[in-house]
């Protein structure tokens, strides 16, 4: 998932750089621990994609199980609804996830 967002990152990143201007880093849980860190720099030079937490502070960090991530990458479940059912955690600018919602629906279309 995350490969695929990066090489869409590498064709349209300057795009998305002036129009997200943010970091957001996943923190995909199995079990009730962190299992993976994966961020999306969508504010820095032309934006990267990559493994790990974020390089500078992120402005949005998801907290959510790897079954619930696929679910709402899928839009099996829409990230609203994860939220507020307690599937999804959020720390940091919450207003930001919006505009990542952008980049996740794209992806859905694969």
């Amino acid at each position: 998932v995350f490969k695929e967002i990066g090489r869409r990152v590498k064709e349209t990143g300057n795009e998305l750089v002036k129009k997200v201007n943010a970091v957001f880093q996943w923190d995909i849980t199995k079990d009730g621990k962190t299992a993976m860190q994966w961020t999306i720099d969508l504010k820095n030079g032309s934006g990267a994609v990559y493994q790990g937490p974020a390089r500078s502070s992120a402005d949005t960090t998801f907290i959510l199980s790897d079954e619930d991530f696929m679910d709402v990458v899928q839009q099996k479940i829409n990230p609203q609804k994860a939220f507020f059912s307690g599937k999804l955690k959020m720390k940091g600018n919450i207003m930001l996830s919006q505009k990542l919602e952008m980049i996740l629906k794209d992806y859905a279309k694969l």
